[in-house]
């Protein structure tokens, strides 16, 4: 029989590529324009190309900030004797939990979603959780902005050589945030529930994270977390990337090498996972939407 009889089912062929890791990284480079559209789209989708969407970036995390600042800063007295110092700890843990949130959520509908541009046009499909990081790094960028301005405001002095850390933290959060989302996104195309899964997780880690909180006593604040179980609360990413932030931000230290060191090896083994994953089954995507 003839390998061109219609009756016979053909294999896409995607299925027959080899998607390592490095090809598949390799492809997205190749694919720039795409990936900037899809970013660009996303941008649209929130309105974040006019200039009300972007002030809205400005006010919507200072509308969060100002509910938690009453809440726990006033209400449960975590900003007595230092309000300013409290007020940055806050904005810190509040954008940059946002940031991690915001991937990891919209990673989880973001293949399902998108089901009729993958029926209908082949490219990566790493690239889809890969724009959504960006665009949400675009909203944390501009989140940045108001902590800035904040903290000009309210410390005596706002800015040290310390600053200087910030961009490889940021770094550290992106490639987080990105690894985590990959893996996300293939649970999300995989398991119809991961977005119910991902809302409760996301809860439970908002008040496993030193969000509103001190974990450990600093400068006069007393931490809630007991010394011995420390080792087991900072196996929390978020945890540490808080402290790295804070560190650099507020307290006008370096991160110490054990907190740089552990987030370095989670997000290269969180980002060979999700590379590998999607390298191995975005090929068969179609046939679970």
């Amino acid at each position: 029989m003839s390998s061109d009889d219609p009756s016979i089912p053909k294999k896409p062929i995607v299925e027959n590529w080899n998607f390592s890791v490095l090809q598949n990284a390799r492809r997205i480079r190749e694919r720039r324009e795409t990936l900037r559209f899809l970013i660009t789209s996303n941008l649209r989708a929130g309105h974040r190309d006019k200039w009300l969407g972007n002030l809205w970036n400005l006010l919507d995390p200072l509308l969060f900030l100002g509910v938690y600042y009453l809440v726990f800063g006033i209400g449960l007295r975590q900003a007595k004797g230092d309000p300013a110092g409290f007020l940055i700890y806050l904005s810190v843990g509040i954008l940059s939990f946002r940031f991690f949130e915001g991937c990891v959520a919209q990673a989880a509908v973001c293949i399902r979603s998108n089901s009729g541009l993958l029926h209908s046009v082949y490219f990566p499909k790493t690239m889809l959780p890969v724009a959504l990081c960006f665009s949400r790094l675009y909203d944390f960028l501009w989140g940045l902005l108001v902590l800035v301005a904040i903290m000009g405001v309210t410390m005596e002095t706002p800015f040290t050589l310390q600053l200087l850390w910030l961009p490889l933290i940021l770094l550290l959060q992106f490639l987080l945030c990105l690894g985590s989302a990959l893996i996300v996104a293939y649970l999300g195309a995989v398991f119809a529930d991961t977005q119910n899964l991902v809302t409760i997780g996301m809860r439970m880690l908002f008040f496993l994270s030193p969000i509103f909180y001190f974990a450990r006593s600093r400068d006069g604040h007393v931490g809630i977390v007991p010394e011995q179980y420390q080792g087991i609360y900072y196996l929390n990413p978020l945890a540490r990337l808080l402290d790295a932030y804070r560190d650099s931000l507020l307290w006008g230290t370096a991160p110490t090498l054990e907190t740089l060191g552990y987030l370095g090896g989670l997000i290269l083994v969180t980002l060979i996972s999700g590379f590998w994953l999607f390298s191995r089954a975005e090929g068969r995507f179609a046939k679970y939407l």
